[in-house]
């Protein structure tokens, strides 16, 4: 795991990697390690219509596809505008398994970074006996091969 100082020298490089990074820790932290810099931000979401939602896991995976390419693409990053998207809501690509190809593909690069934001905040639950509870499983998720390289906190 990588510091906030460490993710400040990743902002300040000339250019960017075509790499995806993910910030462990709170939205609050996130912006002050990436202060003075604006993101854009992207909670995945906005990305549904609560009064057409998809019938089924397969159709939702498909809108969420599609909805990203549209979103991403109209960004337009390039060398007099540089992007750092952060991306809320990012259980949404895991629990479709929409992974994160439509990123690589139409978005990251020299002049577009994206932060996935997985905010585990400081309230503990308890959940029933019943209830089975894996606290790491998205994190699991990101670290799987072809999916998130580095990993950044303010625990460092």
């Amino acid at each position: 795991m990588k510091s906030a100082a460490q993710l400040q020298s990743v902002l300040t490089a000339r250019a960017w990697d075509k790499e995806m990074l993910m910030w462990i820790g709170s939205e609050k932290a996130l912006y002050a390690a990436l202060s003075p810099v604006e993101p854009q931000v992207l909670d995945l979401l906005d990305m549904f219509d609560p009064e057409r939602l998809p019938p089924d896991d397969d159709a939702t995976r498909e809108q969420l596809q599609s909805s990203l390419h549209q979103y991403l693409s109209a960004l337009k990053p390039g060398p007099g505008h540089r992007v750092v998207l952060v991306v809320k809501s990012i259980g949404l690509l895991a629990r479709y398994d929409a992974g994160l190809h439509v990123f690589f593909n139409c978005f990251v690069g020299g002049f577009a970074l994206v932060i996935l934001l997985l905010d585990g905040g400081a309230e503990r639950v308890d959940w029933p006996d019943e209830v089975r509870c894996e606290g790491n499983r998205l994190l699991h998720y990101f670290s799987s091969p072809g999916m998130v390289k580095e990993f950044f906190s303010t625990d460092g």
